[in-house]
């Protein structure tokens, strides 16, 4: 119950506004849209809770699961005029139009995660409510509370009634006047995009998730995108197979696999007992026992897989397809896999690091990222070199390079040969113009050339990367 005191806020008007909502289902989604709300404010897009609540429910809930479009009964007690029900009705054959799309009926069998579902409506309603001609469209809005005691035992029609509902009247109006923009807009969504966002996203949406909203929007604005989408989802399912490998352990779990100088006393070979009590001792004293050892999954110490993809100019059409879908492909064989992994573009520069716990998060920055810079390929990697130095010497990681690059990436050879003693190095050279001639080739530890040939049909393309994908991770 919103209390007393802020019958007058800007959150009593934003929950009175339910009153004019025309989508329920069987459960509730007003905590769920409360925070679709919130991180649609930080887009700079302030729509009343009640659109947010309607058209969300219509991408998160099916037809089937009971999800209804019509008023809510508590309308007929407030007595409106003719024009505001005339433009309830047209708000109604809105929702009934932007239902009956494939986008929203696909998006709603689909699990989403608030991230998506907030991208969408931002890529549906938020350019018709930037063009709304309403100077006060801004003011007074913010984030709402998440405090699910707020939003008990509400009285929607006294909150209503506190407030002039004549600019939701005036939106309406705008929005129904507009409403083949917006349907064109749903159209425009892609849903292989979706699709791969959406199977790559977990089904949780715990806050902090650090997933970036405008990532997730830009992977829907740039067109560029849908050939990167498709050769991903080519090869993702070949990579969900991919299991971690398991290694020794020392505790009493499943059978035994080796002979071990560590372990438990339970483990201890039988055969050490056999050795008198003062050769015994000794033995201890020095860790020269035996002991049984057990399967169990590899230790915590993981090797750090480090994806670092060129982004200049000449990596543009189709090399920017073939790396960047192989790197997220890539991404997430090696997690699977167990290892960590990070992600970085360079260009002139080395971009942000991209620590990726999981696919969802990295997907989005790999669609959307865009370049703005020249090369610099001598300080791009001395920089780099530095960091591989400094990881070994100082945190004493283990690490494997990735290099998503074309063959015209010229480097000291001297540089290569410092980078890999720190680290193994592997080259991935896509589409080169001429016969692979760099001088620091024998000082990778191994490398790939994707040439003309490769990418000549889908299918050679796809076995080409999946070749490379088989070969990651050992």
């Amino acid at each position: 119950m919103i209390p007393a005191e802020q019958r007058r806020t800007a959150l009593a008007r934003q929950v009175g506004s339910l009153a004019l909502s025309h989508a329920t289902a069987h459960r509730p989604l007003l905590l769920r849209a409360i925070g679709w709300h919130n991180r649609l404010s930080r887009l700079g897009i302030h729509l009343p809770l009640f659109l947010t609540h309607d058209l969300g429910l219509l991408l998160t809930t099916p037809a089937s699961s009971g999800a209804t479009i019509g008023p809510r009964p508590l309308l007929r007690e407030l007595a409106l005029g003719a024009d505001p029900l005339l433009l309830l009705q047209q708000y109604q054959q809105l929702l009934e139009l932007l239902a009956s799309s494939e986008v929203i009926e696909r998006a709603a069998t689909w699990r989403m995660r608030d991230e998506l579902v907030v991208v969408l409506l931002a890529r549906v309603l938020g350019d018709s409510f930037q063009r709304w001609p309403d100077p006060a469209k801004a003011v007074g809005q913010g984030e709402l509370p998440p405090d699910p005691l707020l939003y008990q035992d509400l009285d929607l029609l006294q909150h209503f009634r506190d407030f002039d509902p004549a600019p939701f009247w005036d939106l309406l109006r705008f929005l129904f006047a507009h409403q083949m923009q917006i349907y064109t807009s749903l159209e425009q969504i892609d849903l292989d995009t979706l699709r791969l966002l959406g199977a790559l996203s977990p089904t949780s949406n715990s806050p902090g998730s650090g997933l970036d909203l405008v990532d997730f929007y830009n992977a829907f604005r740039h067109t560029d995108t849908q050939d990167i989408v498709d050769f991903s989802l080519e090869l993702l399912p070949s990579v969900l197979e991919t299991k971690r490998a398991l290694g020794v352990q020392t505790f009493a779990v499943d059978g035994y696999a080796s002979i071990e100088r560590r372990g438990a006393i339970d483990s201890l070979l039988l055969t050490e007992f056999a050795h008198e009590e003062e050769l015994f001792e000794h033995r201890v004293a020095q860790n020269e026992l035996f002991y049984y050892g057990r399967e169990k999954e590899p230790d915590p110490q993981r090797r750090l897989q480090y994806l670092l993809i060129d982004s200049s100019s000449s990596m543009r059409g189709v090399r920017q397809v073939f790396g960047r879908g192989l790197a997220l492909a890539l991404s997430k064989k090696l997690l699977l896999g167990g290892n960590e992994v990070w992600l970085r573009f360079f260009d002139s520069r080395l971009h942000e690091l991209q620590a990726v716990t999981a696919a969802d998060a990295v997907a989005p920055y790999l669609l959307s990222f865009r370049s703005e810079r020249g090369r610099n390929y001598g300080r791009v990697f001395h920089q780099f070199a530095s960091e591989l130095s400094r990881l070994r010497t100082e945190e004493h990681r283990q690490v494997v390079v990735y290099l998503i690059t074309h063959g015209e990436c010229h480097l000291p050879t001297e540089l290569v040969e410092q980078m890999a003693r720190d680290a193994f190095l592997r080259g991935i050279f896509i589409l080169p113009s001429s016969p692979l001639t760099l001088d620091y080739l024998g000082a990778l530890d191994r490398y790939q050339v994707v040439d003309r040939a490769a990418l000549a049909s889908r299918q050679e393309r796809r076995d080409r990367a999946l070749s490379i994908l088989r070969e990651a991770g050992d």
